[in-house]
């Protein structure tokens, strides 16, 4: 019951401002590791897709969402959702890694905190403090030209390729 509140809550509560720092293509196979869920890995794309990471910052407000309503968006239309997200471009967890009721936090150099939730099979929340740097990271088609991201709010904030 609690965890039905919790996802409730999340999808009525307004996402705080943010700006964007940066997307970029990932060229490289992409580490990832978390010692306290004793993983490791790598996220690589699959044949015909490449890797975008965008990095927001979070304003002034704490933000709480599901992740998956963080949406890349292409000129075309089309939305991608993350599939991983973390506090930094080294910092990054794959989504689909995170145990079901577990939380999983980071505690970033600007000392705000970022919590991860796993809610059920197809939902993370998202915990982020004022001004964390959030990184998603999107797979997309190779020649998808970006256009921006839509927050959960539905805000947006332009992207490049």
């Amino acid at each position: 019951m609690i965890l039905i509140l919790f996802t409730w809550l999340a999808l009525q509560t307004p996402v705080a401002a943010a700006t964007m720092m940066s997307s970029r293509s990932v060229t490289e196979p992409l580490p990832f590791s978390n010692p306290a869920l004793n993983l490791k890995g790598t996220i690589r794309p699959l044949p015909g897709d490449r890797l975008q990471m965008v990095t927001i910052t979070v304003g002034d407000e704490p933000m709480l969402a599901e992740v998956r309503r963080f949406r890349l968006v292409s000129a075309g239309g089309a939305h991608y959702e993350p599939i991983a997200v973390g506090g930094g471009d080294d910092l990054i967890l794959p989504l689909d890694v995170l145990p079901a009721g577990r939380e999983v936090g980071e505690i970033l150099p600007s000392e705000a905190i970022i919590a991860l939730t796993r809610t059920s099979s197809s939902s993370v929340m998202l915990e982020a403090g004022a001004r964390a740097t959030l990184a998603f990271v999107f797979e997309l088609p190779e020649g998808a030209v970006l256009r921006c991201l839509r927050l959960p709010d539905g805000s947006e904030l332009a992207v490049g390729r």
